[in-house]
């Protein structure tokens, strides 16, 4: 019987041992980006040159997500931020609107919604699937935004930036350093 027992004991602890190097695997792949989070620079025009910018005093809130999420209170003046995509619609929009009291009574806001194809990738049993998605047009309504790129019309999961939003400064770029004569 002992050696029976011994067999079982030794068995048991082969097989926790393995289990718990397995779930170690499973949880150690999802530290990595696994999910799409688009990532949105400014850029204005500050001296004729294009150049990253902050912007004091905006609200920047989601149209159809759940609550109307804020994602910029405008209490700070802000760079870049996160502009997460809906995974269940092909469609996102976000307001961005100044709220500094100098603007108030102007009530100057754009609207910018991002068309796009969602395409689903499985990453693993552990972590689930993450979307990629396919930019196929960007509207905005033009008032603080002048233009927004995606460089490659394709946000992944690499960690950087996606999304160049260009606001209007006032100021024209001098593209004259950059002509070849």
């Amino acid at each position: 019987m002992t050696g029976i027992r011994r067999r079982i004991i030794s068995a048991l602890a082969f097989i926790a041992g393995l289990a718990g190097l397995v779930a170690s695997c499973a949880t150690d792949e999802c530290y990595d980006n696994r999910n799409a989070l688009p990532y949105a620079g400014f850029y204005g025009v500050m001296e004729g040159k294009m150049t990253t910018i902050s912007i004091d005093s905006i609200r920047v809130y989601g149209i159809g997500a759940p609550g109307d999420s804020i994602l910029s209170e405008g209490n700070r003046a802000i760079a870049n931020l996160y502009l997460p995509f809906r995974i269940d619609s092909d469609t996102t929009s976000y307001v961005f609107k100044l709220i500094n009291k100098a603007y108030e009574p102007y009530d100057i806001a754009d609207t910018v919604t991002f068309i796009y194809s969602r395409e689903a990738r499985f990453v693993s049993s552990a972590c689930g699937a993450s979307y990629v998605y396919n930019i196929k047009e960007i509207r905005n309504t033009g008032l603080l935004i002048d233009s927004i790129a995606v460089p490659g019309d394709r946000i992944t999961n690499a960690d950087m930036e996606n999304i160049q939003i260009y606001f209007n400064t006032g100021e024209t770029p001098d593209y004259s350093e950059d002509e070849d004569e």
